[in-house]
């Protein structure tokens, strides 16, 4: 399961299939989880501070080979015709090179295929198309919430896809209701030692900051619905 999926399933709500939080954060956080994923596959890098600040934060390409899954093949490709541009290009919804269009759907749809969600097509007020995602198989999403509270709250050392995983909760505001039976201090200051210490590689460091930067520039903007209560189309 790609991280971009994980992120997806605790980003709705098991009952009512709806999202946590706006389009506003997800969608960008959600490409963003397959930049930091091709960077921890090292197929792409990120350019750090070192390269100056007009040329900090740029796509670098170190292997365009197909991954053989097609989300991120597409993530690569669109990330070799933005080499040398800045990570925000492809997650920003004012950008003609986004990753992000139609992102939410399509794993929702791939992870419905496999019998872990459920579509649901409706209609508001009887006219208006609605589709929500409630949860068919919670086994997956049980996992990957276990991984969480051991990194969280009982303090495991995580594997570098959990760190990458915990920073994307963060920066998209789910932070508080993956785990909320637990202390919200303990879990948000374990967090931030995980998002901003050396827990991963310098590249995907990198590209997660490029990632958090990215998507408060997007929400800032308003580049969204702003809304948690929606459908996932």
């Amino acid at each position: 399961m790609l991280i971009a999926e994980e992120l997806l399933l605790l980003a709705l709500d098991d009952t009512t299939g709806r999202r946590l939080v706006g389009t506003d954060r997800l969608d960008p956080t959600l490409g963003g989880a397959l930049v930091a994923e091709l960077a921890l596959a090292e197929r792409i890098g990120v350019t750090g501070p070192e390269t100056g600040w007009t040329r900090r934060g740029r796509i670098t390409v170190t292997d365009p080979r197909p991954t053989d899954d097609v989300e991120l093949d597409r993530a690569l490709a669109a990330a070799v015709a933005a080499e040398g541009r800045k990570v925000k290009d492809l997650l920003s919804s004012m950008s003609s090179r986004r990753i992000t269009k139609g992102l939410g759907e399509r794993l929702a749809e791939r992870l419905a295929r496999v019998g872990i969600l459920q579509r649901v097509d409706e209609k508001v007020l009887g006219l208006f198309p609605w589709t929500t995602w409630p949860a068919r198989d919670r086994a997956a999403e049980d996992e990957v919430r276990r991984r969480l509270h051991g990194a969280l709250v009982a303090g495991t050392t995580p594997a570098e896809r959990t760190v990458v995983l915990v920073a994307l909760l963060r920066v998209a505001g789910l932070l508080p209701k993956v785990l909320p039976d637990q202390d919200r201090r303990l879990v948000q200051r374990r967090a931030k030692e995980l998002s901003e210490g050396d827990w991963v590689a310098g590249a995907v460091k990198q590209a997660l900051d490029e990632v958090a930067a990215a998507t408060a520039s997007v929400v800032v903007s308003g580049g969204g619905d702003g809304g948690g209560g929606g459908g996932g189309s």
